[in-house]
């Protein structure tokens, strides 16, 4: 049954997911203020990121986002890796999320990341997820088809799945690869030919809403 009226929802992500004073906000998690980010002001406004459409969608609140813009997700000798802030989830007041998003892996890909080493990171940091926050719902938001580097991608997307069929029941897909956010599709709904703008925010957080009610449908 989907009820996430009131839940707590983190945030795991890359700079797709970062909003100044949010992502880097130490009212929240004491860890997170240095945390560099991409979006600010009015491209888009907050209320128009993905994030807050899906927190607006469930009527969920917002628990930690723990985004880092220009992060991987791999490197466990780097602080900033999603590997190594996958326990920062919670509040310093102790509320932890009963629902955590995981979009990251983009850099990985376009920096060449050895796809074992993604694969062997990913599936740590799901580890450290599951052993942190047992009770949580883990959505993993894989990679989209931007045109390029098409067999790394898919390469990329099997590991996630991999890593979510090891980990188990509370976890599963957003499958933005072969959603309607695909090929050139994807660079239309950017700022940059990255950075989704508003329309592309529209879209990934109806993709990922589509995916969460899809799981409880199955629950």
């Amino acid at each position: 049954m989907l009820e996430l009226k009131g839940k707590y929802l983190s945030i795991l992500g890359d700079s797709i997911s970062t909003y100044k004073g949010v992502s880097n906000d130490t009212t929240a998690n004491s860890t997170i203020g240095a945390n560099p980010y991409f979006y600010q002001g009015e491209f888009p406004p907050l209320g128009k990121t993905y994030l807050a459409r899906i927190l607006k969608t469930f009527d969920m609140r917002l628990c930690v986002n723990n985004s880092w813009s220009g992060g991987n997700l791999s490197g466990v000798e780097d602080f900033s890796s999603g590997v190594n802030r996958a326990e920062q989830l919670s509040r310093d007041n102790g509320i932890s999320p009963d629902f955590i998003i995981i979009f990251m892996g983009i850099n990985d890909l376009g920096r060449g990341v050895d796809i074992s080493v993604f694969s062997a990171d990913y599936e740590k940091t799901l580890n450290k997820i599951k052993t942190k926050y047992p009770e949580a719902k883990v959505c993993c938001v894989n990679l989209p088809d931007r045109g390029y580097l098409k067999q790394r991608t898919e390469a990329f997307n099997n590991a996630i799945d991999t890593a979510i069929i090891k980990a188990g029941i509370n976890f599963f897909v957003a499958d933005l690869y072969h959603s309607r956010l695909n090929n050139d599709f994807y660079y239309m709904n950017t700022m940059d030919g990255l950075h989704p703008d508003e329309d592309g925010m529209r879209i990934i957080a109806d993709i990922i809403e589509e995916a969460i009610k899809e799981y409880y449908s199955r629950s």
